[in-house]
């Protein structure tokens, strides 16, 4: 699974290419319409330097920026006399996304790239900014003189001697992310990343109770970080659900929306996987309480997967697996199959429950996932989960020889270009699995003509 990063703890990386020339807008960021080489063409000929927003379709904080930060008078103002603007989406193969993100070695999304002209990097930012921080982002870069770690390091020594002031510990928290959003990848990041989070959790405790406190702009974007896609249980999320309407009014709508939809879609996944019916209740919600925030996202992003008509049929598949109704599953797949439109939409249906009914435990249905893994793998073998599926058959039959063959072959097909590039970390995880194996067949082996 990709990494996608959420404003904050995972960061958990710009819309597509098109063709022609720069079209100047009259506010916001004007954006590049050409290939990737024609932005850098173009850049050098106005003696510019280049900024890439690398997104996909499914981010939801490459959305937001899309929305809210990208449409700026003040942004578009900075960006468009300093920039050739290019929206990337990593995994269009129409416009080479996947092998200019593999180039940059993007793994999260949205990550954004500051060129040179020549395609060298001048540096990134990993991470869903609002305005503040994105025209600081690109400010730093430029002039090359941020100094947001010595002053991390600053307010973390006067936090650790007791400093506990609503705007220090704010200043804290916010430079803390902006060197989060900088490091992703780093060797100071996770540890970063997770010394932040009790600290933040400990801010919204303190000032919670002052309801006026945390209503601003600059809380609200400590909440996107700090707390995207924590449940609704999460004292951030539940302070935001709690003063939605005052939060409307120092906010954007659509980040506001995107963030409490998103919680409850958090939330409904937590109860499904626990194996607690109460997920159906918080799917309710959207057509109640949160029906208004459901309706903004809804109407700029319709089929995406934080919605009720997305979510429902995702929530009782991890429901009736967490339960172990494998015949309940199996006749929810059974449907899905009949009423898929196309061969290939039946068998990645097929591809997604192989696994499951093969670690189900039940023989019935170990061979039911066998059948669907096979058959998956039969139907279209340059699918990574078809081979990861298939493989997985040859090793429970002990045909191990075989199946480092199938992961070695999608293994040296997996050209940079490729949209299945990022998989190459778990087939070659695969391929160490199935040779300790056969290693360990051949040892057992020779221990037993030893003894006899």
């Amino acid at each position: 699974m990709k990494n996608y990063v959420f404003f904050g703890i995972l960061p958990l990386l710009v819309l597509s290419l098109y063709s022609c020339n720069q079209v100047d807008t009259p506010k916001g960021i004007a954006f590049f319409h050409g290939s990737f080489q024609e932005a850098l063409q173009q850049a050098e000929q106005e003696e510019k330097l280049v900024f890439v927003d690398v997104y996909t379709t499914w981010c939801g904080p490459c959305k937001v920026m899309a929305q809210t930060v990208f449409p700026d008078h003040e942004v578009g103002q900075y960006f468009n006399t300093r920039f050739i603007n290019v929206k990337l989406d990593a995994e269009d193969t129409s416009i080479d996304g996947p092998r200019i993100a593999n180039t940059y070695d993007v793994g999260a999304y949205p990550t954004l790239l500051f060129l040179n002209p020549d395609g060298t990097e001048i540096g990134r930012g990993v991470a869903g900014y609002d305005k503040e921080g994105f025209l600081r982002l690109a400010k730093d870069l430029l002039t090359k003189q941020s100094n947001n770690t010595e002053l991390l390091a600053e307010l973390s020594s006067r936090y650790q001697s007791g400093e506990r002031e609503k705007d220090v510990v704010q200043e804290y928290l916010y430079i803390a992310s902006l060197v989060i959003a900088t490091s992703y990848g780093s060797d100071s990041y996770y540890p970063l990343v997770e010394k932040m989070g009790p600290i933040f959790d400990e801010y919204v405790k303190t000032h919670r109770e002052n309801e006026t406190a945390l209503i601003n702009e600059k809380d609200f974007q400590l909440f996107r970080h700090y707390a995207e896609r924590r449940p609704k249980s999460h004292p951030a999320i539940s302070f935001v659900l709690e003063h939605f309407d005052s939060f409307l009014e120092v906010v954007p709508e659509f980040a506001l929306c995107y963030f409490v939809v998103e919680s409850n879609y958090s939330t409904v996944l937590d109860f499904a996987y626990a194996g607690d019916p109460s997920y159906q209740d918080h799917i309710a919600l959207l057509d109640t309480e949160l029906a208004h925030a459901h309706a903004v996202v809804a109407s700029t992003d319709p089929t995406n997967a934080i919605l009720k008509d997305q979510i429902t049929p995702i929530a009782r598949s991890q429901y009736l697996i967490a339960t172990k109704d494998w015949a309940g599953y199996v006749a929810d797949i059974e449907a899905r199959i009949e009423n898929a439109d196309s061969d290939a939409a039946r068998v990645r249906i097929k591809s997604r429950a192989a696994g499951r009914l093969m670690n189900s435990g039940d023989k019935e249905y170990m061979q039911l996932g066998t059948e669907y893994a096979t058959s998956a793998y039969e139907f279209d073998k340059t699918e990574p989960f078809n081979v990861l599926n298939y493989g997985g058959v040859l090793v429970n039959a002990g045909k191990l020889k075989d199946a480092l063959e199938v992961y070695e072959e999608m293994l040296s097909s997996l050209e940079p270009s490729s949209p299945h590039y990022n998989f190459r970390n778990v087939l070659e995880s695969s391929i160490a699995h199935v040779k300790e194996l056969m290693n360990e067949a051949t040892t057992d082996n020779l221990q037993d003509s030893t003894e006899i």
